[in-house]
């Protein structure tokens, strides 16, 4: 991320209108990164789209579609999973748990963009730095 930030291009694509296949393609190999433990889906997409030349608020909101359809799949298959254990009584508790998380997810990449508007990926690269030297000091 402190890589990103430093070396993201001036010139940048400024809304995802304008963003190219490339810079798509670039984006989604970067979330690739997120297979790893450690690794931030949406760090490593933002990173990555500011590397392919967008700027803050392109690359957070293209992360932010690009984590739709895995959260889909991945609630899917969560679901088929568990069909069996699941009957026609859960429907309001999916519903209210739906409704729920997308006001709360509406309302943080809010918050988020805006945060990332003053602050940049700098202060939170350092703050897992941090996070990551504890843990690893603590089991060791």
């Amino acid at each position: 991320m402190i890589y990103a930030e430093k070396k993201s291009k001036t010139e940048s694509t400024q809304d995802l209108d304008h963003l190219s296949y490339k810079q798509a393609f670039i984006i989604g190999l970067y979330q690739c990164l997120s297979l790893w433990p450690g690794f931030s889906r949406a760090g490593s997409t933002i990173s990555g789209g500011l590397l392919a030349g967008a700027n803050h608020k392109t690359a957070a909101e293209y992360s932010f579609l690009l984590a739709v359809p895995m959260m889909v799949a991945a609630s899917g298959l969560d679901l088929l999973k568990s069909y069996q254990y699941l009957s026609i009584h859960d429907l309001n508790y999916f519903a209210a748990g739906f409704i729920t998380a997308f006001i709360v997810a509406m309302l943080a990449i809010v918050f988020f963009l805006k945060i990332l508007s003053k602050v940049k990926l700098i202060p939170f690269a350092i703050y897992r730095i941090i996070i990551g030297i504890i843990v690893i000091a603590y089991f060791i």
